[in-house]
């Protein structure tokens, strides 16, 4: 990974950063068939690493006790691990995990922050991701799907106060996504608040 931080002011400043990752499948993913209701996902011994390249640009305005962050992100993975669905029958669906050509994730995210006396603070956060299929030689008919149960639109919310013991709340809400590869089976949207 490598970033650079520009401050063109004392309450402004431009980030950058450009970065690159592989992650190897898990045992699970290699070796462990499950199945989940009507669902059964095999195991796939001849996955490969995924290996990702992205990039991010963005904005930190700081004025006070308020801050504000906006950032564009664009990522891709080649041999993304994926459950590809391979058959369906009334009453069983069979997927296996598959490398899925490449996949891209690009969006936008926005956070400010509010310090309230010197021990609170209130954080507010918006988080957009178009995240797709691009490419599956093996499996055209995935390609601009979106990816499974990766939300659109995620809203986040926190308030913290730490003195001797420290409280939160928080709560995170998320738009509709899909639970397949297929985008045929949506998740609604759903809401967790944790204390």
């Amino acid at each position: 990974r490598l970033g650079l931080v520009f401050r063109a002011s004392p309450t402004l400043s431009l980030l950058a950063s450009g970065y690159g990752a592989f992650r190897g499948p898990t045992l699970n993913e290699l070796y462990r068939s499950f199945r989940v209701g009507d669902t059964l996902t095999l195991a796939n011994p001849d996955l490969e690493a995924e290996r990702l390249r992205g990039g991010e640009a963005g904005t930190l305005v700081t004025r006070g006790r308020v801050s504000l962050r906006l950032t564009a992100f664009d990522a891709g993975v080649d041999g993304a691990v994926a459950n590809v669905t391979v058959a369906s029958v009334p009453g069983l669906v069979t997927r296996q995990r598959r490398n899925v050509g490449r996949v891209r994730s690009r969006g936008l995210e926005a956070e400010g922050e509010l310090l309230v006396a010197a021990r609170g603070a209130l954080t507010a956060g918006y988080a957009f991701t178009d995240a797709r299929v691009r490419s599956f030689p093996e499996d055209p008919g995935l390609e601009g799907l979106r990816l499974p149960q990766v939300p659109r639109h995620q809203v986040t919310f926190q308030a913290r106060w730490e003195s001797r013991w420290r409280l939160g709340l928080q709560a995170r809400w998320t738009s509709a996504a899909w639970e397949d590869d297929r985008n045929q089976l949506e998740l609604d949207p759903a809401l967790q608040i944790d204390l």
